[in-house]
């Protein structure tokens, strides 16, 4: 195996021809594409990693490319059940923005081991949000779930092994207390009547955050006038 390995590592192998491989046996060519299915998915993990604003990796490489969403309504609308974000530099149905930033929690947990807490009005949309983070990993390229195994999965949080864990929890700024997370996503703030208190308990955490909503009057209009 390590000779082999060494015959890759050495750059040989991608100038070898069709005759010089059938010299192999099976099991050497079997161990020979393990390690050059390995070369590939290690490149792409360096991808998905970096941070950078392109198409051509990070979040939009994995979101675009290597997972994809589940429409329910795809019936009615005459569109695939699956199907990735598209690539666009905004995005519509309905903004889209609770999407985004469930996808950002789950890419900062699978590839960056990294903490998320959504908070949001109630339990049903807790685990609706949840669910987005569920579709992207069951949905994702069967190596990438090899590769990131989860060892917690529930109505209300994900966790992988190794470290990254994204969670959902409703409304109450004693609920967040019990979170020191890496992130802190408040959907739907202007809806919250305690979002302002649950804003305030989360920062003293040092969490990075990211507060999104629909308009109404209130504080978070407020916030958002300054």
């Amino acid at each position: 195996m390590a000779a082999v390995a060494n015959l890759f590592s050495d750059g040989l192998l991608r100038s070898l021809t069709p005759a010089q491989l059938e010299q192999f046996d099976d099991e050497t060519l079997r161990r020979l594409a393990n390690i050059v299915r390995t070369s590939q998915h290690d490149h792409m993990e360096s991808l998905f990693t970096q941070e950078v604003a392109s198409f051509d990796a990070v979040p939009l490489l994995w979101l675009t490319q290597h997972t994809a969403t589940e429409n329910p309504q795809y019936e009615k609308q005459g569109l695939p059940f699956l199907a990735p974000f598209p690539k666009r530099s905004y995005y519509v149905r309905t903004m889209m923005t609770s999407w985004a930033a469930v996808a950002w929690a789950t890419w900062r947990a699978q590839f960056h081991r990294e903490e998320t807490v959504v908070q949001t009005a109630n339990e049903d949309k807790c685990a609706h949000l949840i669910d987005y983070c569920r579709q992207l990993l069951d949905n994702q390229d069967p190596w990438l779930r090899d590769r990131h195994p989860l060892v917690k999965r529930s109505t209300y949080a994900l966790a992988w092994r190794g470290g990254g864990e994204g969670s959902s929890i409703r409304s109450g700024e004693n609920k967040i207390r019990a979170f020191h997370p890496t992130w802190y996503v408040q959907d739907e703030s202007a809806h919250i009547p305690e979002g302002e208190a649950c804003l305030g308990a989360v920062l003293p955490t040092g969490a990075r955050v990211i507060c999104i909503s629909s308009a109404a009057p209130g504080w978070f209009a407020d916030v958002c006038q300054r």
